[in-house]
C-alpha cells in the first residue's frame, strides 16, 4: 500500500510537471538569438514543460522590451500577468564582447516571470564562449531561475510604486516644457520684431509720420527666448529619456524595433 501511495505521488507530481506551460523570449545578440531559443526551449521540455508557441503576440514583446529598456520590472511584470498566453514566460537578453583570442565572451541575463509572483533574474557569463559553452552557460541559467518557485507579488506596492516614479516623471518634465514653450514664442516674436523695423529716417525730405523701431528690442528678446528654449531642451534631456533599438525571437515570431521614453 504504501509503494502504491509513493507512485500515485510520484505520477501526480510528474503530471503537474508536464502541466506546465511556458513561453520563452530571447533578445540581445542577433546571431545568437535563433540558438539560444533552441537551447532553451529543449531545456525545458526535457524537464516537462510544455513550451507555448506564441506565449506573448509582438505587440506585447515589444512593450515588454521597452520595460526592459526603462528597468522597470514591475511594468514587465504586469505586461505577462495580463497580456501572456501561459503562466510562465523566461526573457533572455544574450550580449557579447570580443575575447583577446578572435572568440567572444557571451553574457545571458535570464529572467522568469510567473503570474502573480516576483519575477527572478540570473546572469551567467560564458568565457571565449562555444556551443558547448554556451550549452553549459545556458543549462546553469535555468537552473537557477527554476530551482524553487518565486514569491508572491506583492501588488499593492508595485502599483504604488510605479504610479509615484510616474508621478515624479511627470513632474520632473513641467519645468522644461515652460520653458521650452516660453522660449519658442520669445523667439518667434523677437524675429517678428526684427522683420517689422523699419530704417530710422533721414534728416532730409520727405519724413515718414512714424516708424518702427523694433530691432532692438528684438534681438534682446530673441536672444532670451534662444536662452529659454536652451535650457528647457537640456532639462528635457537631463530628465530620462532613455531609448534602444531593440530585436527579439521566440519559438514562432521576431520582433525588431526602437524602444524607449522620449
Amino acid at each position: 500500500m504504501r509503494t502504491f501511495l509513493l507512485v500515485l505521488v510520484a505520477s501526480l507530481a510528474a503530471t503537474t510537471a508536464r502541466a506546465e506551460q511556458i513561453g520563452v523570449v530571447v533578445t540581445g545578440e542577433p546571431t545568437l538569438q535563433p540558438q539560444v531559443v533552441s537551447q532553451l526551449e529543449g531545456w525545458l521540455r526535457d524537464r516537462g514543460r510544455t513550451v507555448v508557441p506564441g506565449a506573448l503576440e509582438p505587440s506585447a514583446i515589444n512593450t515588454l522590451i521597452d520595460c526592459f529598456v526603462l528597468e522597470d520590472l514591475g511594468c514587465a511584470r504586469g505586461v505577462v500577468d495580463q497580456r501572456s498566453k501561459a503562466k510562465s514566460i523566461v526573457f533572455a537578453r544574450v550580449e557579447t564582447m570580443p575575447a583577446e583570442d578572435g572568440r567572444r565572451n557571451v553574457f545571458i541575463t535570464g529572467t522568469l516571470f510567473q503570474k502573480e509572483h516576483e519575477s527572478i533574474t540570473e546572469k551567467r557569463t560564458c568565457a571565449r564562449c562555444n556551443e558547448k559553452s554556451l550549452h553549459d552557460t545556458v543549462d546553469e541559467l535555468m537552473l537557477a531561475l527554476l530551482h524553487e518557485p518565486p514569491p508572491p507579488a506583492e501588488t499593492a506596492r508595485s502599483t504604488s510604486a510605479s504610479g509615484d516614479s510616474e508621478a515624479e516623471r511627470g513632474g520632473s518634465r513641467i519645468l522644461p516644457y515652460t520653458l521650452i514653450g516660453i522660449g519658442a514664442v520669445a523667439l518667434v516674436a523677437g524675429g517678428i520684431m526684427i522683420a517689422i523695423d523699419d530704417d530710422e529716417p533721414t534728416p532730409v525730405g520727405p519724413q515718414q509720420p512714424r516708424y518702427n523701431d523694433t530691432m532692438t528690442g528684438g534681438i534682446v528678446l530673441g536672444i532670451a527666448g534662444a536662452a529659454a528654449l536652451g535650457t528647457g531642451i537640456y532639462l528635457y534631456l537631463r530628465s530620462g529619456s532613455k531609448s534602444a533599438p531593440v530585436a527579439a525571437v521566440s519559438s514562432d515570431s521576431a520582433v525588431v524595433g526602437w524602444a524607449g521614453r522620449f
